[in-house]
């Protein structure tokens, strides 16, 4: 059981670095490929923990991931239907599989991570991101993911810096 539990932790961290590359991206879709790939090691870290919403909100976050990004390559806007699709079944999974209030933390998460993605505009995405990772500090918690809570401050850190870089300066370009 200890094994399974250091294991776990060993997949967050390579998770949380992979994450922490991705906020310090410029594009959308690099952004995206990056977090996709974190969300699939967070699962099984899950998994190993026995965190049923937080496999499940990351099953959708995978999902919602590869539609996006298909949507992206082929220069499609996202249609309204998907963040609804994607909105109800976060809801509908939430609800049948709820067992205690922590559990609406990773609904939050998938459900800001949705509209995030959705609207496709990098500076709400950064800003949404920090919202998730109070999420998942949160979450984390009573499953006793320490790395995670470092791993998500680490991210916020990666976050501001990558606002600030790509953000900002688009900001100063336009004036």
């Amino acid at each position: 059981m200890l094994n399974i539990y250091f294991f776990s932790q060993l997949l967050v961290l390579i998770a949380y670095i992979i994450c922490g590359i991705a906020f310090l991206q410029k594009k959308q879709i690099k952004i995206m490929l990056f977090v996709s790939l974190f969300n699939f090691l967070i699962l099984i870290q899950y998994s190993l923990l026995n965190a049923t919403m937080g496999i499940i909100s990351n099953a959708i976050n995978i999902i919602r991931n590869v539609v996006f990004i298909i949507n992206l390559k082929l220069n499609r806007k996202n249609p309204k239907i998907l963040l609804i699709i994607f909105f109800l079944s976060t809801i509908i999974l939430t609800t049948i599989f709820y067992s205690s209030p922590i559990d609406i933390f990773p609904c939050a998460i998938a459900l800001v991570g949705t509209f995030s993605y959705w609207i496709n505009n990098t500076k709400i995405l950064r800003i949404c991101n920090i919202f998730c990772s109070v999420c998942y500090i949160i979450y984390a918690l009573p499953i006793k993911s320490y790395i995670t809570i470092i791993s998500e401050t680490y991210l916020i850190v990666t976050t501001i810096i990558g606002y600030m870089k790509h953000e900002c300066t688009k900001n100063t370009i336009k004036k």
